[in-house]
């Protein structure tokens, strides 16, 4: 490569965070310039708000939900006590402040899926019966995935081949036939570059002065240096934050004649607003997460309804994907399972009327509904056929070995 075409690609291909320009890119700093003059890479994607507040409200909701590991019992699925240590602790974090925590390694993990369509981890302890019990999350740009011959997928890390049965290996949206998934910055680029490039004629517009903000109108001619004077003295005594409610005089028949902005000038908020609905649309999200709240939304007619919305057709993906990763590392016939009911939870009003249909019709007991609020247990609460207004006392055992009722009504139990 020449050193010429090495200078003008630099500026591309440079790290965000610094290092060395001349050092060979990873995947996700290779930019394609736009259409908009802007190139986009994982970085400056996530220097969008759209893009960045998109990526950390799916990475901290599915990475914040309860994560179980659940066994069938006939028709009823129980949680395992005590889960699994790849349910329970799959990073090593919890015991270690040196490694990345549960929470922490799935965030981690949603952050590579959002960006680049594939997350890596690499097995890095089993158990007895060869099951994984620790987990390392892997950047994308250290792992290639390919198919062999037998369709089979096989793995390089750091150009080293690693046996796919130590990979754990979670895909985004893909093609058919294809090892990996479709990176959603590489396939949006054009709309993440609008909107980069609005915000940076945004940020010149109120910075840098995209436009004059308004002329001095002088009788006659006056000199270039004449000029400049003028312009330094006025801008040195009106200029800036300090000096903006400050009276200004003008003598010799000079005249402020301020300069308002265009409607075109001004469009590049209607293109920020119209660029922040595209991005919540490519990610998933309800338009009311990203500030968008003066239109209707069909996601529903409240809160509650835009969240069974946004589980539904949003999060319910992505945790069918770490739900069918992790199953696969547990013993048959448990599976990996996350507790998405803390989205759902109303308020205290409606969770309380939904507890009482359920107390009575015999779906709940009243410790199960403790339990759910967060309260210990009581004694008499397992007993699910007392009704709920019912004078029958909970039973004790008494000295002859037989029961009788308790001193509190079992309808107080709630």
């Amino acid at each position: 490569m020449s050193l010429i075409r090495r200078a003008l690609e630099k500026r591309l291909y440079a790290p965000a965070g610094g290092g060395d320009p001349w050092a060979i890119p990873s995947n996700g700093s290779l930019a394609a310039v736009t259409a908009s003059g802007v190139p986009v890479t994982d970085d400056t994607a996530m220097q969008l708000i759209a893009v960045s507040a998109c990526v950390r409200i799916l990475s901290d909701a599915v990475a914040g939900l309860p994560f179980d590991a659940v066994k069938a019992d006939g028709e009823i699925r129980k949680t395992v006590e005590p889960p699994p240590a790849i349910v329970a602790d799959p990073f090593g974090g919890a015991n270690d402040s040196r490694l990345p925590t549960r929470r922490l390694g799935i965030s981690q993990l949603m952050v590579s899926l959002l960006l680049r369509g594939n997350a890596y981890c690499l097995v890095l302890a089993r158990d007895h019966l060869h099951r994984p019990t620790r987990l390392r999350v892997l950047h994308p740009d250290r792992v290639d995935c390919q198919f062999d011959n037998n369709g089979d997928r096989v793995y390089t890390i750091d150009r080293k081949p690693v046996d796919a049965w130590d990979v754990v290996h979670i895909l985004g949206m893909s093609y058919p036939e294809s090892p990996t998934g479709i990176s959603v910055i590489s396939h949006a680029r054009q709309a993440i570059g609008l909107g980069l490039a609005a915000e940076e004629f945004g940020a010149r517009f109120f910075g840098a002065g995209a436009h004059m903000s308004g002329i001095i109108h002088v009788p006659g001619d006056l000199d270039k240096e004449r000029a400049r004077m003028l312009k330094d003295s006025f801008t040195a005594s009106h200029g800036g934050l300090r000096n903006s409610h400050t009276v200004g005089v003008l003598s010799g028949g000079a005249e402020w004649k301020p300069i308002s902005v265009t409607p075109d000038d001004a469009q590049f908020l209607g293109t920020r607003a119209a660029q922040n609905l595209d991005i919540a649309m490519l990610f998933g999200i309800p338009p009311h997460m990203l500030g968008q709240v003066d239109k209707t939304t069909s996601w529903g007619t409240g809160i509650e309804q835009q969240g069974i919305g946004f589980l539904a057709y949003t999060l319910s993906a992505w945790l069918g994907r770490f739900e069918d990763a992790w199953s696969a590392m547990l013993p048959k016939p448990q599976t990996a399972k996350f507790n998405a009911d803390a989205l759902l939870r109303t308020d205290t009003a409606g969770r309380y009327a939904v507890y009482g249909a359920a107390r009575t019709a015999g779906l709940l007991t009243p410790n199960e509904i403790r339990a759910l609020e967060n309260y210990g247990p009581v004694d008499g609460g397992d007993d699910i056929n007392a009704p709920l207004n019912s004078n029958v006392k909970p039973m004790k055992d008494t000295q002859a070995g037989k029961s009788e009722p308790t001193a509190d009504a079992l309808g107080a139990v709630l």
